[in-house]
């Protein structure tokens, strides 16, 4: 099993709404599909931690806001990082680069998590705001396994924004 699926699989184990707390004042859920299709994963994913993601899941809602939908991240389908990223790309093409792939939407707000995979160390995972140029993105991690067993033991709160490292 893969890192990658083991922190899924934390996130399954705890999909009723976490209670309104004092840091969050949102209900939150996640929701974690099954795997997608060995066709999709070979049509759209061209990294193994790709491959990894989307033969541990399709897609994704972490940390969702069960009521208001204002809080979370949206983990994308194969097909739906595909269409996205290539929207970015001919949108922002001075920010991202061609190897680039948007695995992620956080909800209430325009961030998306980018899989960076020419970046070095820390950087190839980062959090793209829609009105800072690369340079000022959120550094989120070296992996998606780290990102997602940082953003559980966090509750959903974005880590990045509070870690020197990060930042």
């Amino acid at each position: 099993m893969s890192e990658i699926s083991v922190q899924l699989d934390r996130y399954r184990d705890r999909p009723s709404p976490l209670e309104v707390g004092s840091a969050n004042p949102f209900r939150l859920a996640s929701v974690v599909t099954d795997a997608a299709s060995p066709q999709e994963i070979e049509a759209f994913a061209s990294s193994g931690e790709l491959r990894e993601l989307w033969a541990s899941c399709r897609s994704a809602r972490l940390f969702a806001d069960v009521d208001y939908g204002q809080w979370g991240l949206v983990l994308l389908d194969p097909e739906s990082s595909r269409n996205r990223t290539a929207s970015e790309i001919a949108q922002r093409p001075a920010d991202l680069k061609a190897d680039d792939v948007v695995i992620g939407e956080f909800l209430g707000d325009q961030e998306l998590l980018v899989w960076a995979p020419s970046e070095d160390g820390r950087r190839r995972l980062l959090v793209a705001l829609p009105l800072d140029a690369r340079a000022d993105w959120w550094q989120a991690g070296e992996g998606i396994a780290e990102f997602l067993a940082k953003y559980f033991d966090a509750n959903g709160e974005k880590f990045w924004e509070r870690s020197e490292e990060c930042g």
